[in-house]
């Protein structure tokens, strides 16, 4: 008669066994998952889009505080002839421009496939065509990957006369500021060309 449990297949179970409680220990606490994603950097977004905003149309528009809209908000483009970006329903997204109503108050950075915006951020317009971005965190390949995963382009020469850093290279700079900074966007040269502290 054949032996049902071969010293094979009960090595098989316990190697299993152990596997399964090595994963438990590593990854099965809150505390080490918490850690985990505490760590982790937003997913990197290129910028397809990035305008001043003429105005808008609202139709029950407003960001949840989940950052998904709801409603439909309409951006009107300064180009010629204007052209128009809609933010439909459950798009991601950020709004920090409290004057959405003024004509030119706001600027939007904003992620295309095809003419459909899959994620936004309605910023406030600065003083000489700029506004301000987040921290950058990055220069890689003409783009700036920025603290919330915004990859923007910027300027060969980044202009760091506002942060008081004996910094001799941006890189250098990162290294000494981090994340204590914050970056302008010019529309006029569509880049970042500096950054304030």
């Amino acid at each position: 008669m054949r032996q049902v449990l071969s010293w094979r297949f009960v090595a098989s179970i316990v190697a299993l066994a152990l596997i399964a409680v090595g994963i438990y220990l590593a990854f099965g606490r809150e505390e080490s998952i918490a850690e985990v994603v505490r760590g982790q950097r937003p997913p990197e977004r290129r910028a397809d889009l990035i305008s001043l905003v003429y105005s808008t149309e609202r139709d029950e528009f407003s960001v949840a505080p989940n950052g998904r809209t709801r409603g439909q908000l309409t951006l009107i483009l300064p180009t010629d002839p204007p052209a128009i970006a809609r933010i439909y329903p459950n798009t991601p997204g950020e709004v920090t421009c409290t004057d959405l109503d003024q004509i030119g108050q706001c600027a939007v950075v904003a992620d295309l496939l095809g003419d459909a915006v899959v994620r936004f951020a309605l910023v406030p317009m600065g003083p000489q065509f700029t506004f301000e971005l987040p921290p950058i965190v990055e220069l890689d390949g003409g783009y700036a990957t920025l603290l919330n995963g915004w990859q923007v382009p910027y300027a060969d020469i980044i202009d760091r006369d506002r942060c008081d850093s004996p910094a001799e290279s941006f890189s250098e700079f990162l290294e000494i500021v981090g994340n204590r900074h914050r970056s302008l966007f010019n529309l006029g040269r569509k880049e970042i060309t500096a950054v304030v502290c």
